[in-house]
């Protein structure tokens, strides 16, 4: 099999796993909203193990497509998925190339959104969270305003005295 072939199969691949990434993004959300910390600590396991799973894809993808570029000898750093579709000759493989492009990059920008909301929700919380410490360990003020009629009067059994308004003319 052509390492182009190997190289859409590793592609595709990586889509499914954008996809459970972008799943596991949406539950992340719902799990931050109602503050369910042992759901979030379960999904950042498998979102832990996603990106194990690209990362090892993505350098299998690297190796097949040097292949392909040394048989051709062409020597190029770095190749973009363009680039590689520009370079194959195949109209079937570029076809499935370019699809591939095109799923991979709606499922990583998508997948760029959800997580800066969820980057938001974290923010939002850890502000709230730090406002609950500061005001549970604040150290206790006196009131700004106090009754003054109870200051001024030492025995709870004298009678008020007249303000200016209760005198008789």
């Amino acid at each position: 099999m052509s390492d182009l072939y190997t190289v859409v199969e590793i592609l595709e691949q990586l889509i499914i796993e954008h996809e459970k990434m972008l799943k596991l993004a949406g539950h992340k959300k719902d799990a931050l909203i109602k503050g369910n910390i042992d759901e979030l600590s379960r999904i950042l396991q498998f979102e832990s193990r996603c990106i194990n799973a690209i990362q090892s894809l993505e350098l299998e993808r690297e190796k097949h497509v040097s292949l392909y570029l040394m048989q051709r000898g062409i020597r190029k750093e770095t190749c973009y998925l363009s680039d590689l579709i520009e370079l194959t000759e195949k109209t079937e493989l570029k076809q499935s190339l370019s699809v591939c492009q095109q799923k991979l990059s709606s499922s990583i920008s998508e997948l760029k959104l959800v997580n800066e909301l969820n980057q938001k929700l974290i923010e939002q919380s850890l502000a709230f969270l730090n406002f609950t410490i500061e005001e549970l360990t604040a150290p206790f003020e006196e009131p700004t305003y106090q009754n003054t009629q109870k200051a001024s009067r030492p025995n709870p059994y004298m009678k008020p005295s007249h303000g200016f308004f209760d005198s008789k003319a």
